[in-house]
């Protein structure tokens, strides 16, 4: 007994400055995650900032990208959503270098519904066939379907009227085989719209 007590009142060894800063910068991170659900977000963003700077400092390159993740979430929940789109692609870039495909698609259906906010949908289009790529790969229906509606609206914009036709059908057909029958109903009236536009033009003089 006297050499058990012993040994448990033994020092644990000190932590080096590499990981008394760690340790600082995931206790600011969990700090901030307390701060953003009381809704103080600028203290959360302070905390967020702070914290990835040491992640990024010392290659944590997981804790990076959910620290900049937060960084782009509070600037959007603000409506800052030009300042999103920097950490939102930061996040993605490390995904992207790292693998991680699940949260190459997350980041990219966020920058996706960043500049559909800024009405700059346009820039979206290869977000959306990234997350089209996974989506198949996956063999995620729904977010397939999500896809090929904005590539839809994307090349209605650009004048692409064909190309968006054929993204819509697909949807649609997608949509109802799923049995998301909203969803099918409001690609299907943009599909009859433009297939309506498609028809006069065919049929001008």
């Amino acid at each position: 007994m006297s050499e058990a007590k012993e040994k448990s009142q033994e020092k644990k060894p000190a932590l080096s400055p590499e990981e008394q800063e760690i340790l600082e910068a995931r206790k600011w991170y969990q700090e901030a995650q307390i701060m953003w659900a009381q809704g103080r977000s600028l203290d959360a963003l302070s905390r967020y900032e702070e914290a990835l700077k040491i992640f990024l400092k010392h290659k944590l390159y997981k804790e990076a990208a959910n620290a900049v993740e937060k960084v782009g979430d509070i600037h959007f929940w603000r409506g800052n959503f030009k300042k999103a789109l920097k950490p939102y692609k930061m996040a993605l870039d490390i995904c992207e270098e790292f693998g991680d495909e699940i949260g190459t698609a997350v980041m990219a259906e966020k920058i996706i519904y960043t500049y559909k906010k800024m009405n700059e949908y346009e820039k979206a289009l290869p977000y959306l066939y990234r997350v089209l790529e996974l989506a198949e790969k996956f063999g995620d229906a729904h977010r397939a379907a999500r896809m090929l509606a904005g590539i839809g609206d994307v090349k209605l914009l650009q004048g692409e009227k064909e190309t968006a036709l054929e993204a819509y059908q697909l949807a649609a057909k997608i949509y109802r085989g799923l049995g998301s029958l909203e969803q099918a109903k409001m690609v299907e009236e943009a599909l009859a719209r433009l297939q309506d536009e498609l028809g006069s033009g065919e049929t001008a003089p």
